[in-house]
């Protein structure tokens, strides 16, 4: 995806996604082709590209079929960056009907996918959100599996931001999902190891002296109870923000809703 845009999976989620599938069978091409749905801001449009979510060279998807697993790798076609053959197979899944996951690290199983607690970010800024797909021939339609909050950080004062905690009381917001598609979109049904807190990890301090977006990616629901923590690089809490009573937040698939917290 988009080097520019929030890597939200650790080296052991992607140990454990990678797992499930054959990586030492010789790479092959099976004629898969991927595509995948736009992106769009609370008011419905469309992010351009730099914010939307392109394939890129090196994407790995987990492809399942009706004998088992491979790791495949996106080769974008020039003239349309949301479209990408899906070549050097490391195993051939065999006949449909396929499913897959985007990114290999959080695929455990044909319908089964892992969100990690910990999401991490360079920047800040957006680079994906998990997919899924299902398809009885080998063209595949990718479609996001989570919304993402946007959260615009601003304050003249306070320290560089470490990290920030999302925790929503009551609700759910990362485990191990069972995904299937109903319609055209999926759908999800958390089956274990989930927890209402999630936390986003900047892999250098960043400072918020003239304002930074900051992107968590979230489960598809209304949020009547939200609280952030914002961290320095000691892991002290610099800033604490809660959702006023009566008040709610919506996140929508696919889409980013914007929140700005000026400190």
């Amino acid at each position: 995806m988009k080097k520019t845009l929030l890597s939200i999976f650790s080296v052991m989620t992607l140990v454990m996604g990678m797992t499930s599938c054959n990586k030492d069978a010789k790479e092959e091409n099976f004629g898969f082709t991927a595509s995948m749905e736009a992106v769009t801001d609370e008011d419905g449009k469309t992010y351009i590209d730099g914010v939307n979510v392109n394939w890129e060279n090196g994407d790995q998807v987990a492809i399942y079929g009706s004998t088992g697993c491979g790791i495949f790798t996106a080769v974008p076609h020039n003239d349309n960056l949301t479209i990408a053959d899906l070549t050097n197979g490391t195993a051939n899944p065999g006949e449909a009907d396929y499913s897959s996951f985007y990114p290999v690290s959080i695929s455990n199983s044909k319908h089964q996918f892992t969100m990690p607690a910990v999401q991490t970010t360079t920047d800040g800024q957006l680079k994906y959100f998990p997919m899924y797909a299902e398809s009885d021939t080998k063209d595949l339609l990718y479609k996001n599996l989570l919304g993402a909050l946007k959260i615009h950080l601003t304050s003249a004062t306070l320290p560089a931001v470490k990290a920030i905690e999302i925790t929503t009381p009551g609700f759910n917001i990362n485990g191990t999902y069972t995904a299937k598609m109903y319609g055209a979109a999926p759908t999800m049904r958390l089956d274990a190891n989930g927890t209402s807190t999630t936390r986003l990890e900047c892999e250098t301090a960043l400072s918020i002296a003239n304002g930074r977006d900051f992107f968590i990616a979230m489960p598809h629901a209304t949020y009547t109870a939200l609280q952030i923590n914002v961290y320095d690089e000691d892991n002290n809490v610099i800033a604490t923000k809660t959702l006023k009573a009566g008040k709610s937040i919506q996140i929508h698939r696919s889409q980013v809703t914007n929140i700005n917290l000026s400190l």
